[in-house]
C-alpha cells in the first residue's frame, strides 16, 4: 500500500517537475538601451566581479596587517615520557634527575614590542595596495563599459549593415529582372545581362556575412553582460549621432592631457603601488635593527613516576620574559634584500614614467581619432545623398535608353558603399567619443 501511494505521489509531481524544467529553459527577451547596457555591465560583468573580489580580498589583507599589533595568546598541553633520565655521579654516588612522566599545561602570551617597524610598514603597504586596487577597479569599470558600449553599437551597426546588404540584394535583383525584360525584348545585350547576374550574385555573400556578424555581435554583448546566450536581445536605440562629450566637446588637446593626469585611474594605481614598494625598502632596512619581544606564561607541571596524574599533582609557575635579538651576521642576506628592494623601486619608477608617456600618446591618438571621425561624418553624409541621387538618375536614364547598364551597376556599387561608409562613420563617431573620455579617465561621467 505504501509503495502504491509513493508511485501516485511521484506521478502527480511529474507535471510540476516538467513545468519547472520548461520554465528554466524558456528564452527571455531583454530590451536594451545604451543606459541599460552601462548599468548591467557595471553590475553583472564577470571580469568586473572578479576585480571586485580582488579588492575585497585586499581589504581583508589590510585588516589582517593590523592584527600583527595584537598579542598572541595560546594554550599548550604536553604529555612527556622520558626514555632515559639524566644521571649525575657525585662522590661515588649516582643521582637520577627527573621523573619518567611529565604532564604540563601552559597559557602563553607573546607580544613583539619592536621588530624594526615592519608591522607599520606592512600596514602601509597593504593600505597602498588597497588604494591601488580601488583605482584599478574604477579603471576596470571604464574598460568594461567601453567594451560593452562598443559591442552594443556593434549590434546596431551590424543590423544597419544587414539592412543595407539586403537592400543591395533587392536593388540588384530588380535590376536583373529589368535587364532580363530588355534582353527578352532585344533592347539589351548579352553582356548587360551577364553583368546584371554577376552584380546580383556578388551581393549575396555580403548579405550572408552581414547576417552572421549581426548574430555574433549579439552573442558578444551577451557574454559581456552575463546574459544567457539563448536569450533574445531587443535594441531600443538606433544608429544615430550621440553627444557623449557634452561640456568637454570644445576643449583642446592640451586640456585633455591635463585632465588625464588628474583623472587616469591607472596612473593613480601605479603611484600607490610605487609607495607600497618604497615601504618594502624600509622593511628591508628594518632587518638591520634588533627585535624586542615580551612573553608571559602560566605553567602547571606534574612530574610523576607513573601516568596516574591528578590535579593536585600539578605545580604552578609564572614567568615574564623580555628578550632582545640582534643578528649580527647572516651571510649578507639583509644587505642583498635591501639592494633587491631598491631595484624594485627603480623598476617601478621607470614603469610610472613609461605609463605617463603612454597615456599622453593614448590621449593624442584618441583625440585625433575623434577629430577625424567628426570631420569625416558630414562628408560621408553628403556623399551618401549624392550617390543616392546618382542611382535614381541612372535608373531613370537607363529605362529611357539614355545610358548603359554599366552606369547603373556603378551607381549601385557607389551608393551601397557610401551608405555602409556613412553607417560606419556614425559608429566611429560615437565610439571615438567614448574612447576619448576613457583616455582621460572621465568615462564615468556618462553614468554618474
Amino acid at each position: 500500500m505504501i509503495r502504491v501511494r509513493s508511485f501516485c505521489v511521484i506521478f502527480l509531481l511529474i507535471p510540476f517537475w516538467l513545468g519547472s524544467l520548461h520554465g528554466q529553459s524558456e528564452k527571455r527577451i531583454v530590451h536594451l538601451s545604451w543606459k541599460n547596457v552601462v548599468d548591467i555591465s557595471l553590475k553583472d560583468n564577470p571580469d568586473l566581479k572578479s576585480k571586485m573580489l580582488d579588492y575585497e580580498a585586499q581589504n581583508l589583507e589590510t585588516w589582517k596587517a593590523l592584527t600583527y599589533f595584537l598579542p598572541t595568546f595560546s594554550y599548550q598541553g604536553i604529555a612527556q615520557k622520558s626514555i632515559e633520565l639524566p644521571v649525575y655521579v657525585f662522590m661515588g654516588q649516582r643521582f637520577v634527575v627527573g621523573t619518567p612522566y611529565t604532564f604540563q599545561h601552559s597559557l602563553l602570551l607573546s607580544l613583539p614590542v619592536y621588530i624594526g617597524g615592519s608591522r607599520w610598514y606592512n600596514h602601509d603597504i597593504q593600505s597602498n595596495l588597497k588604494k591601488s586596487l580601488s583605482e584599478e577597479l574604477k579603471g576596470k569599470e571604464e574598460e568594461t563599459v567601453l567594451n560593452s558600449m562598443q559591442a552594443y553599437y556593434g549590434i546596431i551597426l551590424s543590423d544597419e549593415l544587414a539592412k543595407s546588404a539586403e537592400e543591395a540584394v533587392n536593388v540588384a535583383k530588380q535590376n536583373l529582372e529589368q535587364v532580363q525584360k530588355f534582353y527578352n525584348a532585344g533592347t539589351a545585350t548579352e553582356l548587360d545581362l551577364q553583368r546584371a547576374k554577376a552584380q546580383y550574385s556578388s551581393t549575396l555573400p555580403m548579405l550572408e556575412s552581414a547576417l552572421s556578424n549581426k548574430k555574433l555581435s549579439a552573442q558578444k554583448l551577451k557574454t559581456l553582460l552575463d546574459i544567457p546566450l539563448q536569450d533574445s536581445l531587443v535594441v531600443d536605440d538606433v544608429l544615430d549621432k550621440s553627444d557623449f562629450l557634452n561640456e568637454y566637446s570644445g576643449i583642446s588637446l592640451d586640456e585633455f592631457k591635463t585632465l588625464s593626469k588628474e583623472n587616469r585611474n591607472d596612473i593613480k594605481a601605479l603611484d600607490f603601488k610605487r609607495e607600497a614598494i618604497k615601504d618594502g625598502e624600509k622593511i628591508a632596512l628594518g632587518q638591520f635593527t634588533p627585535t624586542i619581544n615580551i612573553a608571559a606564561s602560566v605553567d602547571h607541571a606534574a612530574p610523576l613516576e607513573n601516568t596516574k596524574v591528578r590535579w593536585s599533582d600539578y605545580i604552578r609557575s609564572k614567568s615574564v620574559t623580555l628578550s632582545l635579538s640582534w643578528p649580527l651576521f647572516e651571510g649578507g642576506r639583509r644587505i642583498l634584500d635591501y639592494q633587491i628592494a631598491k631595484i624594485k623601486t627603480d623598476q617601478m619608477d621607470l614603469l610610472v614614467k613609461q605609463a605617463n608617456m603612454g597615456i599622453e600618446l593614448d590621449v593624442e591618438q584618441s583625440y585625433y581619432n575623434f577629430i577625424e571621425s567628426a570631420r569625416s561624418l558630414q562628408s560621408l553624409k553628403d556623399a551618401l545623398d549624392q550617390y543616392k541621387e546618382s542611382l535614381r538618375i541612372s535608373n531613370l536614364l537607363y529605362t529611357q535608353g539614355m545610358s548603359s547598364q554599366l552606369d547603373v551597376l556603378n551607381a549601385q556599387l557607389l551608393y551601397t558603399k557610401s551608405k555602409i561608409d556613412y553607417q560606419q562613420g556614425i559608429y566611429n563617431y560615437n565610439i571615438s567619443q567614448l574612447t576619448l573620455l576613457k583616455s582621460v579617465g572621465l568615462l564615468d561621467k556618462i553614468w554618474k
